[in-house]
């Protein structure tokens, strides 16, 4: 802190105190928080799996004010309700004191249209947030060049 950066040879109080407001606005500057108002806000924070050869389940947990906490990798090459378990998605975004969560996945073959164990899972995992508290905001499917909101297409 201040004793330190004022301890260093050259460096007197005023230094001191500007290099502390420089490291305080970077701090600021570089936590600035990814808000997700809608499923296209969310698409940036997916791009690491669009391209993947095998299926990515992903967890984004949200704040109250809809601001990303985390962007986890949950499973990767499985999707079917037996496969993935509602404690392994929800635990860490108890852990980060999340209101809400948004699940993704990619489609490897290119198509969006969700599968039936795309609907079974997002109907599973709903319901267990409603239990919880963490209400599923979405499930959005990526695909190279595509995505689907299932709360866009009222699947949700």
């Amino acid at each position: 802190g201040y004793r330190h950066l004022s301890s260093i040879e050259g460096i007197g109080k005023a230094r001191a105190c500007k290099l502390m407001a420089a490291m305080e606005f970077a701090r600021r500057r570089l936590s600035k928080a990814t808000t997700i108002k809608k499923a296209e806000d969310a698409l940036p924070l997916l791009s690491h799996i669009r391209n993947k050869k095998q299926e990515y389940f992903v967890c984004l947990s949200l704040n109250g004010a809809h601001e990303v906490i985390s962007n986890r990798v949950i499973t990767i090459g499985l999707l079917n309700s037996s496969q993935i378990h509602p404690r392994e998605v929800f635990a860490d975004a108890i852990t980060d004191r999340a209101c809400s969560i948004i699940i993704a996945h990619n489609h490897p073959s290119g198509a969006v249209t969700p599968s039936t164990e795309d609907l079974a899972v997002t109907s599973q995992l709903a319901e267990s947030g409603k239990i919880l508290g963490l209400s599923v905001l979405d499930h959005i499917i990526v695909t190279k060049n595509d995505y689907l909101s299932f709360q866009e297409q009222g699947l949700l």
